[in-house]
């Protein structure tokens, strides 16, 4: 990183080396800048540091670090260190190494500040997070995060090839990964703000899946830089990549979860455009004429300079941008594949419910209102989620491929949800079995039924002996284990170890109501019932989620039911 200051308003800012020679524009007062380009001659070496002679950081295969690690690759270097494909010997497993430059954090403070920050990021579990195993310093002094490896490429990787090739990103790849980023930050500002949200910390797996990381690191180095200012003659020096900094962050204003959702949106800006925020600006339409109007207002919000004119939270940014796309673009709903002939149904493990009229919906909750007295006809639901064992007869049997997460220990025991399966996969299971997936009046009308309870146990509030939430636990659990979770009719596991598919579109109960062939063109399908890491408020009997129906999430599993046959006197 290398300080430019701004002539007209005197602000410096940390940018990467990377961009020496490039013309950028101050967040602070909008003048023109210049990133100075390298010197011919070398720089004079920087004082040696107190790593054993790791100054530079090279490590090599075989090297060992704490004693713990076993130094495999070098996968990359970056302003704030470089990062090593390691084998963790304590715990057997290979990890992501990032070990910081020795001057990064010179200071106690500094240092103190990261150790703590660390700590909290590594309790954040999400799918869409880099998971932090481990913070700490070597005996030569060398802070380092151990983390999940992730078999992918940084975003800015792909952003390059594109620019390269002069191919613009397709909208819909756009907004998955914005989408995720936003789930992601979504959970995390729970806990803490990321502070350096930019391509380089966004991780592309396969599947079009998205990771973040790097949480929390920007602000042990504020810390450092706040030290180094002090004084009234001492300039200060903003954190974070140039030009994906927020304006209150450009001026040192107290920071909240807006500026990450600004960080976003240039992201977003970005992957749609191909143009960094160092390239001089140019018209969205102008760019490219396949973004609808609503996207592009989604995007302006985003990039308000005023955080209160910003999105409020990354929820509400994220189901903003799916609406967006799902109203503008709607592609067609995949066809279920075929995986078998469907056999005669059973209902041997399921629940008997004879159907009814029940308030369904709630005017608290803005996604499931408004509520409206909603009939049931007569069905049979799954006692409790479909299981591992469950599925695997089922792949046995048709010869249909694994889901996602298979042959991930943390979930394969035989009594856990089966998790990983997208919409489509669950229908072609519950097609061989003869059954169906529950709409969500079928879900609902089991979670509350017509007691109207806001749980599906009754109106006691979640706790740790109800049901999996909260990241009490980190992962998915028996599908019987909380018996003081279930429902007076028997149904286990309605809140909470994973969401649920259902049968119906995400859509307004309006629109589902009122112009179901409207709804019907809608591709995310209503989830329901939280997750093991959802708070409480998902929880409720009357919560849902929209999700894509190609998404094969670890936080998601389903269960099915049997609609009951008609009789004459009830066609």
């Amino acid at each position: 990183m290398i300080p430019v200051t701004c002539p007209a308003c005197g602000l410096q800012i940390l940018v990467p080396t990377k961009v020496q020679g490039r013309t950028g524009v101050c967040f602070n007062c909008g003048q023109a800048l210049t990133v100075p380009a390298p010197p011919d001659k070398a720089a004079p070496a920087p004082p040696p540091a107190a790593n054993g002679g790791r100054k530079d950081l090279v490590f090599q295969p075989g090297d060992r670090l704490a004693d713990r690690y076993v130094i495999r690759s070098l996968i990359g270097r970056g302003g704030m260190g470089a990062v090593y494909a390691a084998r963790d010997t304590l715990l057997g497993e290979d990890v992501a190494l990032k070990c910081l430059l020795p001057g990064l954090l010179r200071t106690e403070k500094a240092r103190r500040m990261f150790l703590q920050e660390a700590q909290v990021t590594r309790k954040l579990r999400h799918e869409n997070i880099v998971a932090v195993h481990d913070v700490s310093a070597t005996p030569e002094g060398i802070l380092y995060i151990s983390m999940e490896l992730a078999a992918g490429e940084p975003l800015r990787g792909f952003l390059r090839r594109q620019r390269a090739e002069r191919r613009l990103v397709e909208v819909r790849f756009a907004v998955s990964v914005v989408s995720q980023m936003l789930a992601g930050l979504e959970y995390a500002h729970r806990f803490v703000i990321h502070r350096d949200i930019k391509p380089e910390n966004v991780i592309l797996l396969a599947n079009e899946r998205v990771k973040l990381l790097d949480f929390g690191l920007a602000r042990a180095v504020e810390e450092e830089l706040a030290l180094e200012t002090d004084g009234p003659k001492k300039k200060k020096r903003l954190v974070g990549t140039m030009g994906y900094a927020a304006p209150e962050q450009v001026k040192f204003q107290p920071l909240d979860p807006r500026a990450d959702l600004y960080a976003v949106g240039l992201v977003l800006q970005e992957l749609l455009t191909l143009r960094t925020p160092l390239d001089p600006p140019r018209p969205l339409d102008q760019v490219r004429r396949d973004v609808s109007p609503s996207l592009a207002r989604v995007l302006e919000k985003a990039l308000e300079e005023d955080r209160d004119h910003r999105w409020p939270d990354a929820r509400a940014f994220r189901a903003a941008l799916e609406a967006a796309y799902e109203t503008s673009y709607r592609p067609p709903a995949a066809a279920v594949p075929a995986t078998g002939a469907a056999g005669p149904a059973s209902t041997e493990g399921m629940v008997w419910f004879p159907g009814g009229r029940f308030l369904m919906g709630s005017n608290a909750l803005r996604e499931s209102s408004p509520e409206a007295e909603v009939a049931v006809a007569p069905f049979w639901m799954d006692a409790h989620p479909v299981t591992v064992a469950e599925y695997r007869r089922y792949l046995g049997e048709t010869g249909a491929p694994s889901p996602r997460y298979w042959n991930d220990p943390d979930c394969r025991g035989d009594e856990q949800p089966v998790v990983g399966v997208s919409w489509q996969e669950a229908l072609a299971y519950a097609a061989w079995a003869g059954k169906t997936l529950p709409t969500e009046a079928q879900w609902e009308f089991a979670a509350r039924g017509r007691e109207n309870r806001p749980y599906p146990w009754g109106a006691l509030p979640p706790d740790a002996t109800r049901c999996n939430f909260g990241e009490h636990i980190g992962g998915t659990t028996m599908v019987t284990l909380y018996d003081d979770g279930c429902t007076p009719d028997g149904i286990h596991d309605l809140a909470g170890n994973v969401f649920e598919w259902t049968l119906d579109p995400f859509a307004p109960y309006g629109t589902i109501r009122n112009r179901p062939e409207e709804a019907a063109q809608i591709p995310r399908r209503a989830v329901r019932g939280g997750c093991f890491q959802s708070p409480p408020e998902e929880l409720t009997t009357a919560a849902r989620r929209g999700v894509f129906p190609e998404t094969q999430a670890r936080t998601i599993g389903f269960r099915c039911v049997v609609p009951a046959p008609q009789t004459d006197e009830s066609a």
